[in-house]
Parts: structure tokens; C-alpha cells; sequence
């Protein structure tokens, strides 16, 4: 076994809440833009651009830990599957 159903859950918990997270943050984003309408003090565009970014930095490194948790996944199955065949091999299981 590569990873553990426990530890693999409280990972992909995490990520999941993390994500999210993200979400929840962009929306409000979103939402204080459009408050107050046009006559309203809005931040620096400049702030606005290195937010965006930085949520989407965020959101990238959140795709790749998503990814290698699916690679573990993966990794996990065949050798499990491995290990079957092994036993089937050696008699050691009824087929």
C-alpha cells in the first residue's frame, strides 16, 4: 500500500476545503467590484491583477495536489492488483 484510505481522505478533505476556499474568496472578489456601482472607491487596478494572480497561482498548486492524490490513487490499485495476482500465482487464493 501506498498511502492510506485514511490519510488519503483527510488529504483529499483538505483539498477539497481548500478549493473551496478559493472559491469563496474569488466570489467575494467578484462581489466588491460590483458594490457601489461606478461612483463607489474601488482599489487599485494593480491590487485587483495581483489578487487574480495570486488566486490563480493558488488555484494551479491546488490542481496539482489534486492530481498526485489521483496518481496515488492509481498507484495504489495496480499494486493491490499486483499483489493479488501474486497470491493467485502462488495458490495462495482461490481464484
Amino acid at each position: 500500500m501506498i498511502i492510506d484510505r485514511h490519510t488519503f481522505i483527510d488529504l483529499a478533505t483538505h483539498l477539497e476545503g481548500a478549493s473551496e476556499g478559493v472559491l469563496e474568496v474569488t466570489k467575494r472578489c467578484v462581489s466588491l467590484c460590483e458594490e457601489g456601482g461606478e461612483t463607489a472607491a474601488r482599489p487599485d487596478q494593480d491590487c485587483w491583477v495581483a489578487l487574480v494572480e495570486s488566486l490563480v497561482s493558488v488555484n494551479s498548486e491546488l490542481t496539482s495536489i489534486e492530481q498526485t492524490l489521483r496518481a496515488l490513487l492509481e498507484a495504489n490499485r495496480e499494486e493491490e492488483e499486483f499483489a493479488r495476482a501474486a497470491l493467485r500465482r502462488t495458490g495462495a487464493v482461490d481464484a
